[in-house]
């Protein structure tokens, strides 16, 4: 499962941003952004994270995923759409296609809360 180990890497991250505050700060809520081609279980990422966040400064944060649909464009043809299932070849010339979207694991926010107003 590694999902585990996507967990552990976020918490230390998150830990590593809160390094920027005073002592006393919190996380509120992480988001991250999710290909559907990574193979992440969200609420198996859930989970994990919910048990690597234990006893750290990250304990009870909000987990917030975005899953990212798959996008591809043909190569030859210049054609663009939005993968439903796996697509390896164009459906308007067969042509090859490469992936725009759908690769992603980002960190894409930290909501803290510092104590101030």
């Amino acid at each position: 499962m590694h999902e585990m180990t996507l967990a552990a890497d976020v918490v230390a991250e998150v830990e590593r941003c809160l390094g920027d505050f005073e002592p006393g700060a919190s996380v509120v809520s992480v988001t991250l952004q999710v290909g559907r081609l990574r193979a992440v279980v969200p609420d198996a990422l859930a989970f994990c994270f919910e048990v690597v966040s234990k006893g750290t400064p990250v304990e009870g944060a909000r987990l917030v995923i975005e899953q990212m649909a798959v996008r591809l464009r043909c190569a030859p043809c210049g054609n663009e759409w939005t993968a439903t299932e796996a697509e390896f070849m164009c459906p308007a010339c067969e042509g090859p296609v490469e992936v725009l979207q759908g690769k992603e694991l980002l960190l894409r926010a930290i909501e803290i809360d510092d104590g101030t107003e």
